[in-house]
């Protein structure tokens, strides 16, 4: 397995590399090195090699399908050209394919930069905005409201155990963005105050639910309550196609030595790193393609990757 795929891997599965976008550029870029160095002699040999480096990199994070599906997508492009009279060469295949995913991150990128303005443009003047975890495709919206000179503070919580909500806050910080780290405890203390709620995405199903960060939902709820619009920036591409048929997305469950290294004898740890937030109290997803309804992505979604639904 080429080095970049490894190292890739590593650094996902450590949290080195955090947020579905950065991990999803991460893995794509990690598998164009590798058809880059390929040393395949043939075409099926070259695609049998695209593919298990492609699976290897969605093994990495259990609940990712933007990295999925951009991946999925590599492959298949692979197969169709392979296909093609005119690509006889795995020269040829090589080039084709390091291009295509080249031009893949160009799309996110500049999907990622529409998605940005139109989450900035929900944030009023005077605002008090929440956040949770770390997500750039969130704070890409904080970020591109500072530089439309609008006046808003953000609260985020520090989304125990790994501390997440650190990372955000120095981003936001460092955006010379006036922000506030606290306990996740205070959620309810601080919605009173609040005007909207912005969180990131990991994955977002058929239904229109939305997999985030464990104490998401929470915070969706205590909004609910308190009558605050609750929002989740996520691209087209973290919809989940495997939930229409049924599947559920799997939620990854972490070392619970993150929890407590040394718990007394007796006390069982659990340390779950994701959960399900209904579609019913998500105001609305922030895509690339304008601010829409939960029940709305999953249509748009399946028309931007090309998915068929077969009865």
């Amino acid at each position: 397995m080429h080095k970049s795929v490894k190292a890739t891997i590593r650094d996902i599965k450590a949290l080195e590399i955090q947020g579905a976008r950065n991990v999803a550029r991460s893995a794509v870029t990690a598998l164009a090195a590798s058809a880059k160095d390929s040393k395949a002699k043939s075409n099926a040999s070259f695609r049998k090699e695209l593919a298990e480096a492609a699976d290897a990199l969605a093994m990495s994070r259990p609940t990712e399908p933007m990295m999925r599906n951009l991946l999925d997508e590599a492959v298949r492009f692979a197969a169709e050209q392979a296909k093609s009279r005119e690509v006889r060469s795995v020269a040829a295949l090589k080039k084709l394919v390091v291009a295509h995913e080249n031009e893949m991150l160009a799309k996110v990128d500049e999907g990622a930069k529409r998605l940005a303005e139109y989450g900035a443009k929900l944030i009023p003047d005077d605002a008090l905005v929440l956040t949770h975890c770390h997500s750039s495709t969130s704070t890409s919206c904080m970020i591109a409201a500072k530089k439309m000179r609008k006046k808003f503070s953000v609260v985020c919580f520090e989304t125990r155990p790994r501390w997440q909500g650190r990372k955000t806050a120095a981003e936001l910080a460092g955006a010379g963005i006036d922000v506030t780290l606290t306990v996740d405890g205070a959620m309810n203390l601080f919605m009173k105050k609040a005007d909207i709620v912005i969180v990131g995405a990991d994955s977002v199903t058929s239904r229109g639910d939305l997999i985030n960060k464990i104490g998401t939902s929470t915070l969706a709820h205590i909004a609910r309550m308190n009558d605050v619009s609750f929002y989740s920036a996520a691209e087209l591409f973290k919809y989940s196609p495997m939930t229409i048929y049924g599947t559920r997305e799997k939620i990854e469950e972490r070392d619970p030595k993150e929890v407590w290294d040394r718990p007394p004898r007796g006390v069982k740890i659990r340390n779950p790193a994701f959960e399900a937030t209904a579609a019913k109290y998500v105001s609305g997803y922030i895509t690339e393609l304008g601010v829409i309804p939960s029940q709305s992505f999953f249509a748009m979604a399946t028309e931007k990757l090309g998915i068929r639904i077969y009865g």
